[in-house]
């Protein structure tokens, strides 16, 4: 596809340019010799990885208008970044740092289906070298994708975060949530108060201290 832009203005370059050559004693016709000097100039090109340097401005550009919010087809740019993460996912060289940095970046615009595709894709990768905080920021992609609700695959992740990092504030918060879902409000109580002594934002903390003070509340109704 990508030699599709190439092609006709490589083909137009040479004829105009072996047409200026007329005056030679060419042996094969003007257009086939412009076809051939083109296709071996492509295959070149490939060889010399020419192909998967443009592939990436391409998809380089796309990622930087659909995470701008500056897409002029919103729907379009989604399916060519369910594409991209997929193709990054998939390469043989492929980094665990490569694959977060966009699960993280769409996590940060919210569009949390997109950052819950990238992170299963880092967790099928790269399971054993993530951390409790990168297991967590998963779990909770996926709770927010879900609608806000849980199911088997966040547990197993978050069980896997709060074994790998105990303290980790997400995780704790999220786990409270579970156990409120499962009307243990005392529970609940005890993990969010453990997660604030971790938080060190002074809005993250008053939220959370909220949050306690209203389950305490309900839980005395």
């Amino acid at each position: 596809m990508i030699f599709v832009y190439f092609f006709l203005p490589l083909l137009t370059f040479f004829y105009l340019t072996l047409r200026g050559l007329a005056r030679l004693d060419l042996k094969i016709p003007l257009l086939t010799l412009s076809l051939v000097c083109t296709l071996i100039t492509l295959f070149i090109y490939k060889e010399l990885g020419g192909a998967v340097n443009f592939s990436l401005v391409i998809d380089q550009e796309i990622l930087s208008r659909f995470i701008a919010n500056e897409s002029k087809n919103k729907e379009k740019d989604a399916i060519e970044v369910n594409r991209i993460i997929f193709e990054l996912s998939n390469k043989k060289e492929a980094q665990a740092g490569e694959i977060y940095l966009l699960a993280r970046r769409l996590k940060d615009i919210n569009q949390n289906e997109l950052a819950s595709l990238a992170f299963a894709q880092l967790y099928r990768n790269f399971k054993n070298e993530l951390g409790g905080a990168v297991l967590a920021e998963y779990a909770q992609v996926m709770f927010l994708n879900e609608q806000r609700t849980f199911n088997t695959e966040i547990e197993k992740v978050l069980k896997e975060a709060l074994l790998k990092s105990p303290d980790n504030p997400s995780a704790l918060t999220l786990q409270g949530l579970k156990e409120l879902e499962n009307k243990n409000a005392d529970l609940t109580i005890k993990l969010w108060t453990r997660a604030l002594d971790s938080l060190e934002k002074e809005r993250d903390i008053s939220e959370l201290k909220i949050l306690i003070e209203t389950v305490k509340k309900l839980k005395n109704q």
